[in-house]
This record gives structure tokens, C-alpha cells and sequence, in this order.
């Protein structure tokens, strides 16, 4: 089934959640007991394994197995991460979305603007950066001034603005800014939150760090190219850029999200892709821990403006 949200509005402010719809009654009956509703509560609060939880809630362990296996075969959790305890394998519990619900049949109510507008599969990308529907995270740009290393000018921090209209369609704005330079975030201390950089590791000194960490980085010691450990690839072309989302490396529990360009271009490349090409180049997402795209931009009108992306890897 494809994802779904539910929107909200009180006091005029819309807020957007992941609802999972049941679609066979007997479903329902795994979250009927009030202990069953209480531990989906404790999960969304926290991703948990069961003997935890049972401590949390002051309940006999078995009970919240029982309700737990329950709910897993009903469709309403899901294993995010495993780790070995003691011998056994340990699995850690969150429910698939933020809120449970029944459809009948019938017409909806079209939308043209607003949260509803965004593509599905986007939303789902990009739902860990949001908390209650709220944006959760900092949009991380280049200083247009000199800085690094290599006292580089980003040049593709303006783009950052088409990227931020997509996000105000999926998220309500948080209190305060959420765009940093990537000095700021540096001064600021903020590399251990969840973060979208814009531009690669030589116009954005935090992409610089974090470019170590990836198994599909940016080279430039004997050539300005992307290399991938994972197919051993490597990609040199102007427009090329990279798609990733992978977990924080300074606090992994947390999120970053790659658009990087070899030049300014492929960033605008990795942009496109992200905010108007999202069904192409998310197709193949399914909720991994780590994802990896390399794009290349297109013109396909001949205009001498990106309008399209070709998926290298």
C-alpha cells in the first residue's frame, strides 16, 4: 500500500502525519487490549525491544511479547535495528507510522497545495527529519565567503531555496531559523543534529568531514571525481552529483541528508532530483538505513537548464 498521512489542523497551523490504514478488520483486534495501546505509545516515544519495554510499563515480559508479536504480524510494527544480547539476537520495535486508521470506500478530497502536494515516496524519504510533523534538523549551506582549506565561495547555496519550498509542503517550520552556514554549524557545535547539506565537501567544510564516513565519497587528491566503494565506480562528469541519506556519524541516531555536486551544477543536479524527480530517483527506496544515488544532470529541452536526471548508480 502506498503511504498515506493524515493532515491536522488545529488553530489553523496543519500538521502532517504517517498513518498506516488497516485494510482486514481482524487487524484491529492486536491493538484492542489498553495494554497493546500503551506500548505503541512507548515505542513511538523510543524504538525499544520487548524485556525493556516490559520494565518501562511495569508488566510481566511475556505479556509484551504477546503484544508485541501481535502487533508485528498485524502490520503495525516494525524491526528497525538488531544487536546481539547475551547470546540471543535483541530486536528493536517502532510502530510503521504515527497514527492507525480505517478507510472506506469513497472519493477523497483532492489537494493541490500544501503538505498533501508532495509526493508520497518523498515524505517517507525524508520522515526522519521531522518530529510531530515539525521540521526536525538544520538545511546546512556553504558561506558565500572565503573559508576552508581551499578558501572556497560556495556557489551553490542559493539552491537551497527550491529545496526549502518542497520542505515547507511535508513540514510545518520549527521555531528559529533552520538554515545554517556551514561555518555556523561548526561555531554553533550543531554536527551532532540532523542535517541536510548543500554542497559538496569543497564549497561545504561539514560535508568535507563528513565525506570520510560514506562508502560513496568524493575524491580529489589525483582527480575531482565521486568514487563508490560499493560497486567500485567512479564518475566524473560536471553535472554528476550525489543523492544519500545516511545516519549522522557524530551522533548516528540521527540523520543527514547528501546533496552534493562535483561543481555547482550537479548540485543543482542532486536538488532537481530530490525536490521534482523524486519518484525516479527514489523508486528503489525502501526504508533502508543507508542510501546511496549517484545522478547526473540533464537538458533535455535544450534550453542550457537542468530539467532532468540520469541515474548512474
Amino acid at each position: 500500500m502506498d503511504a498515506q498521512v493524515i493532515v491536522q489542523s488545529p488553530g489553523g497551523a496543519s500538521t502532517v502525519r504517517p498513518i498506516h490504514l488497516v485494510d482486514d478488520p481482524a487487524d484491529l483486534d492486536a491493538m484492542s487490549s489498553a495494554l497493546a495501546w500503551k506500548i505503541l505509545e512507548e515505542l513511538k516515544t523510543k524504538p525499544d525491544f520487548p524485556g525493556s519495554v516490559a520494565k518501562k510499563l511495569d508488566v510481566h515480559e511475556q505479556k509484551v511479547y504477546y503484544h508485541i508479536r501481535r502487533l508485528a504480524a498485524a502490520g503495525m510494527l516494525k524491526v528497525v535495528r538488531q544487536e546481539q544480547r547475551r547470546g540471543g539476537m535483541c530486536r528493536y520495535y517502532a510502530p510503521v507510522a504515527d497514527a492507525f486508521g480505517v478507510q472506506l470506500h469513497g472519493k477523497g478530497t483532492p489537494v493541490t497545495t500544501g503538505p498533501g502536494a508532495a509526493p508520497a515516496k518523498l515524505r517517507e524519504f525524508l520522515g526522519e527529519f521531522s518530529r510531530d510533523g515539525i521540521l526536525d534538523g538544520y538545511v546546512v549551506v556553504g558561506s558565500p565567503h572565503p573559508h576552508g582549506p581551499f578558501l572556497t565561495v560556495a556557489r551553490d547555496s542559493p539552491y537551497a531555496v527550491q529545496l526549502g519550498l518542497r520542505l515547507g509542503q511535508l513540514f510545518a517550520p520549527p521555531k528559529g531559523l533552520s538554515v545554517r552556514l556551514d561555518t555556523e554549524v561548526k561555531a554553533e557545535g550543531l554536527e551532532r543534529s540532523n542535517m541536510m547539506l548543500v554542497g559538496g565537501p569543497v564549497a561545504n567544510i561539514v560535508s568535507m568531514d563528513a565525506n570520510e564516513h560514506l562508502k560513496v565519497r568524493f575524491e580529489w587528491r589525483d582527480a575531482w571525481k565521486i568514487q563508490s566503494s560499493i560497486t567500485g565506480r567512479t564518475y566524473s562528469e560536471e553535472y554528476s552529483g550525489l543523492i544519500a541519506k545516511v545516519p549522522n556519524p557524530w551522533r548516528t541516531e540521527k540523520k543527514m541528508l547528501l546533496l552534493w555536486g562535483l561543481h555547482y551544477m550537479g548540485t543543482l543536479a542532486t536538488i532537481l532530483g530530490v525536490t521534482q524527480l523524486s519518484e525516479k530517483v527514489l523508486d528503489d527506496y525502501h526504508g533502508e538505513a543507508e542510501f546511496y544515488k549517484v545522478v547526473l544532470g540533464l537538458d533535455r529541452d535544450g534550453d542550457g537548464k537542468l530539467d532532468d536526471v540520469s541515474i548512474l548508480e
